[in-house]
């Protein structure tokens, strides 16, 4: 376990979005600054945040900077505690979002498109609405799924979810002679517990990778658009500690028998005890060339499992400015990074079909779905070639992994060490063959 301090702050006046604003000034340019708020009075500021402002204004105490920019009280807590106040957080206290939209020169509501040239992708296929996938699959490890026009429920043509494939894997975990849960959905869908601090995550996160709708004049593309996918829920938490038997078991379906290419698991492991069937059905993965791409974690310092084992591609997440995201885990396991702060999301419904297209999401699990889109990509553009070089095999894996790397862009004054080679750029892994198709011993 880490030995690093957060700060908790405790704000009585104002909201935490002023708050922010007060540490902006004491940060300065070149970071990302934002506080995680976990109680109606309660935040929590990170390590890296704190070493900053810190080093930016000399010859004052931490607590005395904290206080001056309106916190009550500070309290030292450390990361067990901190993923403790993260899982426990009631929504409904908190303060509303106030992420601050792209403009337009970047891109605005879609501006990860542009952050990540995934424009250029699309073309060299014919544009994001006429992609022929020819056989590519994505499969996806969440919460499941609800239906959305976004994913082509109720439209005109259907959903490209393999519905017949999706599966919910949700084993039953109480002592002998405990009441038993209701019974679990099948076939994938997502139930949306009431309460539940993750609803509709494997929606917003899924339709991030595949999606294709529209809604109130806003054209919402996810990143490897219609593309077909397989959904298994496996958990009601991005949190999966307790479900490692069936993150492997679905993981072993996905691979074995829904015959996926790229699997996204924008879910993790802390504290970061790893099961033995987590690495076996990795190493199955792995083994069978399939691209397994995991979120890096949210909030706590170091990355987590999946993301932290060597058979996955672990990614980062950074904002529309192309700083490292303030709530992004990071660490050497880190391949890189990519765009995971006001991400344009669809809102998901418990019945019926949802169709709103409304707000913005943040973590490290949206970079994720970017990133196993650009995988999909990836093997569509250069399919024959990566049959004939890689196979299916974990040459597959590590040619991706290299790939992505090489297609990176670095901002000024990036740091390598903990948020990986860069920012990928699609279209330059879908485009340009000497960095698509590295050599692989």
């Amino acid at each position: 376990m880490s030995s690093v301090y957060y700060a908790k702050v405790i704000v009585t006046h104002g909201t935490f979005e002023d708050y922010r604003r007060q540490l902006l000034q004491l940060a300065g340019p070149g970071i990302d600054v934002g506080v995680l708020q976990v109680g109606v009075h309660e935040a929590l500021v990170r390590p890296h945040l704190l070493r900053h402002i810190r080093a930016r204004n000399p010859g004052t105490p931490l607590d005395g900077l904290l206080r001056n920019a309106g916190a009550n009280r500070i309290d030292w807590i450390k990361e067990e505690e901190v993923y403790t106040l993260y899982m426990q957080r009631i929504e409904e206290d908190l303060d509303p979002k106030a992420d601050i939209p792209a403009p337009d020169a970047v891109g605005g509501r879609a501006w990860h498109h542009k952050a990540t040239n995934i424009q250029a992708a699309w073309t060299a296929l014919g544009g994001p609405d006429a992609i022929d996938w020819q056989g590519v699959r994505v499969g996806q490890l969440d919460t499941g799924y609800t239906q959305h026009k976004a994913w082509g429920h109720g439209q005109p043509g259907g959903t490209w979810l393999l519905q017949d494939l999706c599966k919910t894997i949700m084993h039953q975990q109480l002592p002998v002679g405990w009441a038993t849960l209701a019974v679990q959905a099948g076939a994938g869908v997502d139930t949306m517990p009431v309460g539940g601090l993750f609803q509709g995550h494997g929606t917003r996160i899924g339709t991030t990778i595949s999606g294709h709708g529209e809604d109130a004049g806003f054209v919402f593309h996810g990143a490897a658009p219609r593309v077909p996918h397989v959904v298994v829920r496996i958990t009601d938490s991005v949190a999966i500690n307790g479900r490692q038997d069936e993150f492997a078991e679905g993981l072993d379906y996905l691979v074995d028998v829904a015959k996926v290419d790229v699997v996204n698991v924008s879910l993790g492991v802390y504290p970061p005890v790893v099961a033995p069937v987590m690495r076996q059905a990795l190493a199955n993965a792995y083994a069978k060339g399939v691209i397994v791409v995991c979120a890096a974690g949210n909030h706590v310092d170091p990355v987590v499992p999946p993301a932290s084992l060597p058979e996955t591609i672990a990614v980062g997440a950074v904002t529309w400015q192309s700083l490292p995201w303030h709530g992004s885990s990071f660490g050497p396991e880190v391949d890189f990074s990519a765009p995971g702060a006001v991400i344009s999301k669809v809102m998901a419904v418990r019945t019926g079909i949802g169709s709103v297209i409304k707000g913005t999401g943040n973590g490290t699990s949206y970079a994720t779905a970017i990133t196993t889109g650009g995988a999909a990509l990836w093997l569509r553009c250069w399919g024959p070639q990566i049959a004939a070089n890689y196979g299916r095999t974990g040459k597959r894996v590590e040619a991706f992994r290299q790939a992505a790397i090489a297609s990176c862009r670095k901002p000024p004054g990036w740091q390598p060490q903990p948020f990986g080679a860069g920012i990928i750029d699609i279209g330059r892994l879908c485009t340009e063959a000497d960095i698509a198709l590295p050599v692989i011993l």
